[in-house]
């Protein structure tokens, strides 16, 4: 008889402290405009948490009638830095933006627009509504992590897919600590793939259930005692999702998938 498991996987969304995700994305290219030109709200209605591929609905009133109006994301670009091939200096970023499409005012001079929030890095992202390059309208959307594992079955030793998205850019956001049954497997970090990463290792153990963890851990550990640890407040999974959460006893405060390994019949 062969050892088999079977993973409950979901997509799992991560809650940012607003303490650690405050950015200032987008900021250099707003100080463009006037200081004596007014800037709107840019209102934004979206399903929350914010994660990639959420659709937006941005509203602005008292903007310029019937004129066609440049919506942009505030992002940055950049990553991990080496020099001759070995000379290691760490991460260096710029602010930059990213089109999102043009879209009218009506004659009363209210814009409507719908947007996908794109695949980025997490944290808050501006939302810049520009006429003739000048900001007229602002506004902002935190971005958050998903997770998602695969495969849903396999023996002992089979590979394991774990995908991640909106993963942050600054060094206390950048780096998530995966757990395998209280022992730490390794770190993932998307520092200079925007947010997206994917991470692989195999499945070990005998038959039973199997517990799989992520904490935030920007130094690539994570701490076992998260409540009391000095990075406490940082972002982390939050919430249990109601597939897996029959299957652990009792429910913890934090967010993971359980594996389930049965003998074939």
């Amino acid at each position: 008889m062969a050892a088999r498991f079977r993973l409950c996987a979901v997509v799992i969304a991560a809650v940012v402290s607003p303490a650690c995700s405050r950015s200032s994305i987008g900021h250099a290219a707003g100080g463009a405009a006037s200081a004596n030109a007014p800037v709107a709200t840019l209102a934004l209605a979206y399903d929350q948490p914010a994660i990639a591929g959420t659709l937006a609905h941005a509203t602005a009133t008292g903007l310029p009638a019937r004129q066609t109006i440049d919506l942009e994301w505030g992002t940055v670009t950049g990553g991990w830095v080496i020099e001759d091939y070995y000379h290691f200096r760490g991460k260096k970023y710029s602010e930059s933006t990213t089109p999102l499409g043009r879209f009218p005012v009506d004659a009363s001079g209210r814009l409507e627009a719908r947007f996908v929030v794109p695949e980025d890095y997490g944290g808050v992202h501006e939302v810049i509504a520009r006429l003739g390059g000048a900001p007229v309208a602002q506004g902002a959307i935190n971005v958050t992590q998903t997770f998602a594992m695969t495969p849903a079955s396999g023996p002992p030793g089979t590979p394991i897919e774990l995908k991640v998205t909106g993963l942050g850019w600054r060094t206390m956001e950048s780096t998530w600590v995966v757990n395998w049954d209280n022992q730490e497997l390794g770190f993932v970090s998307a520092a200079g793939s925007r947010g997206s990463a994917v991470a692989r290792f195999r499945a070990t153990g005998g038959v039973g259930d199997h517990v799989v963890k992520l904490y935030t851990g920007w130094q690539g550990l994570g701490y076992l005692n998260y409540e009391q640890s000095p990075v406490a407040a940082l972002p982390r999974i939050s919430g249990i999702p109601a597939l897996c959460a029959p299957l652990v006893s009792p429910v913890s405060q934090d967010c993971y998938w359980v594996a389930r390994m049965t003998l074939d019949s």
